[in-house]
Parts: structure tokens; sequence; C-alpha cells
């Protein structure tokens, strides 16, 4: 709940607060009134001091706030009378004074409404780590009550602020964020009237993964389960085809939760059993495999009884080999032939016949004998090589028993 002692705003268009709002029957204070600040100029004017509220503004600054880069030649002027219906607006007309070498708004603690989320935003962060969800949620709900709209909206853009209101904006989301996360541990009847808000957080960043994540756990935890897993379709879907990328472990503990039917799983806020609910049956474990027989060999003799022998003979049935698979890489044995060297001739090299030796040459009248040994050509069987006088070459068969001619 916000305090009397808020008077000044930024979280949204700038405004100051009264120093009270409106009381109840128990005499508390309620919300400070807004009152907002009609003039444009002055509305700039107050922003510029917030932005560095306890901090003295140079007169410079303040002019290129008002008007741009190109300040009128009665730029000094209008000034003094902006801070002057300024100096009015406010419920102590000292907070504003002219300190050179510019002007200094005094703004005590707690009275600035950026401060005040502030100090929420810190307790709910400690909470959060601590898993406090109770606070958590009171924090966070204090702190965007706060949230009037975008910081700073409805002034020109001279008066600058853009990392603040973006730190601001972030810090809303992450208050978002932790309170949802606290919503869904906490459970109960509130789970139902988390899904609209989730969904249109959702819808208003497509990618961010968070809003996406509580809202398919809340729907799962309501009993909406196939909405819950569309959800997920679509966002991964959305992130791999804009992004090239899958969803976060946080995404993937949720999907595996929707998956399972499980209230929860480590990493992700879990609801606690709520009294009257019976627990969820253990899924049993997968049946073990039977184990295969043995194929039987056969009986065994009895003890003390001799195997009949075969008969004498009696050849023995050929038992049929057990085929084996050709191994892709084993080497071919050698034939027997090519098993020594002397196989190795015997297989290469065909025997010569005891006819096909070469017979003795017969004698020559003259007392000279033809060679015996083989022609050059070695061929066995080959005609032997006469020799006598005027005679060259091979012999002619018959002619060897001739006697040469008389003359």
């Amino acid at each position: 709940m916000m305090g009397c002692a808020l008077r000044f705003g930024l979280l949204g268009p700038p405004v100051l607060y009264d120093a009270c709002g409106t009381r109840d029957a128990h005499d508390t204070c309620g919300a400070p009134d807004v009152r907002a600040v009609g003039s444009p100029k002055v509305r700039a004017l107050l922003a510029a001091l917030l932005l560095e509220a306890g901090r003295v503004v140079p007169v410079g600054s303040l002019k290129d706030t008002l008007w741009g880069g190109a300040p009128p030649a009665s730029a000094q002027a209008s000034l003094h009378n902006h801070v002057t219906r300024l100096r009015r607006l406010l419920d102590d007309p000292e907070r504003l004074r002219a300190t050179p070498p510019g002007y200094l708004l005094r703004v005590d603690e707690g009275e600035l409404d950026v401060h005040v989320f502030e100090r929420h935003l810190a307790v709910a962060r400690g909470a959060h780590a601590a898993r406090d969800w109770e606070l958590v949620v009171r924090e966070c709900l204090s702190a965007l009550a706060l949230w009037r709209g975008a910081p700073l909206s409805g002034l020109p853009s001279e008066v600058g602020g853009y990392a603040f209101v973006q730190r601001l904006r972030e810090a809303r989301l992450l208050l978002e964020d932790w309170r949802y996360d606290a919503e869904l541990a906490v459970g109960g009847s509130r789970l139902g009237a988390l899904v609209p808000e989730l969904a249109a957080l959702a819808a208003e960043h497509p990618l961010r993964e968070s809003y996406h994540r509580q809202l398919m756990l809340a729907l799962h935890r309501t009993g909406r389960r196939a909405e819950a897993l569309a959800v997920h379709r679509d966002l991964r879907s959305r992130l791999v085809g804009e992004l090239g990328v899958e969803p976060g472990p946080g995404v993937r503990e949720a999907h595996v939760e929707v998956l399972r039917g499980t209230p929860g799983t480590p990493g992700t806020p879990t609801a606690p059993a709520r009294p009257g609910v019976p627990a969820r049956p253990a899924v049993p474990a997968a049946p073990a495999m039977p184990t295969v027989p043995a194929v039987p060999v056969g009986p065994a003799a009895p003890a003390g009884v001799a195997t009949p022998a075969a008969p004498a003979g009696a050849a023995m049935p050929a038992v049929p080999a057990t085929p084996v698979a050709p191994d892709a890489f084993a080497v071919p044995a050698a034939p027997a032939a090519l098993a020594t060297p002397a196989g190795v001739a015997a297989s290469v090299a065909p025997a010569v016949p005891a006819a096909s030796a070469v017979p003795a040459a017969p004698r020559v009248p003259g007392g000279s004998a033809a060679s015996s040994a083989p022609d050059a050509r070695g061929v066995s069987g080959a005609p032997a090589v006469r020799s006598g006088p005027g005679r060259s070459g091979p012999a002619v068969p018959g002619e060897a028993d001739t006697p040469p001619p008389h003359t």
C-alpha cells in the first residue's frame, strides 16, 4: 500500500500527490490523491528536476529541456516564470530553491514513486531467492500498484531519460515474473484467474519465454493440458522460425511436467500438496524380461550303466558338419601340391616320359660319332645334328646307314 509520504510521481506522466489521501472509518490513510500538472512546460520542468532529485540542475540544461537546442531570446525570463508556477503547485514552496548555477528540488525519502518502487523491487528479489512466496506476492503487488503507465509518458524527447525508462520497464517485467512464479507455487483458487492475465502478457511479449512457461503451467494445473501443449508448440515454432533457437531450460522443464502429468518439476515453482487431495500414484516400473532357458542337449546316462558299443563292422553314421559362415578376412589355404618346393616343381613342370629320351647318335663311318648333346633349343626329341665331311644341319632319317656314293 502506498503511504502518505508520497509526493511525486514519474511512473507514468509526471504528477504530484497530495499530502494524504482519503481516510477510511479506522482513520487509516488510503491511496494519495493525484494532481495532474496541466502546463506542458511546467510538466517538463518537473520531470527534469525529478530525474536529478536532490541535485542542482544547471539553467542551460533546463532551457534545452523546455525548448530543445534553440531557446528563444526570452528563455531566461520564461524559465523563471515556469519555476514560479511550479512552486505554487508544491505543498512546500521552499522545496524548489535557486542554487547557482541552476535549481534544486528537495525530495525526501519515500516521496518519489520511483524510489518506493525500487524498494519493493529489492525486497521482492530477496523473497523470491528465499522462496518466500507469500512475501513475494505482497511486495510485487505493492510495487506494481505504483505503475500508472509508461514512465515519463507525454513528454518531449528533449527531456531524455531513455535509459531510465528502459530500466524501469525491465524491472516491471521482472516483478510480473516473480509474482506469477509465487502465485503458481501457492496454488489454490487463484490459478484459474491467472490464465487470462498470463495469456495477455504472452501475447504482448511473444518472445519472452517466462510468460509462456507460466501460462503452460497455469493451464496444465487447471486441467487444460491440450491448451498447455499448444502454447509450447506455438512458442517453439516462433523461436525456431524467427530466431533459430530452441526454448530454454525453464520452458523445457514445464513441457516435461505437462507431458508426464506431474504436479511440478525441479527448477519451477511447484504448488504444495493441498489437504484432502490424494497423491498421484507412482507409475509402476516396467516388468523384467524373462530369462531364455538353455537348449537341452539330452538326458545323461544313469550312473553305473555302460553305454552300448557299436557292433563290429558297423560304420558310424556321418554327422553333418555345422555350416560355418566364411570369414571375409580369412586367407584360403594353399593347395597340397604347393606345400613344398618339390610339390611346386611337380605341379608346374610336367615329368618328361622315358620314351622321349634323346637316342644315342649312331657311329658314322670314318670313326666319328654324332654329338649326343641335344640341340641348342633344348627341346627333347629334336633330331641330332649330323657331323661329317661336307654335311651340316640335321640328319635325315635313314640316311645314316647309306654309304656315300663312290666316284
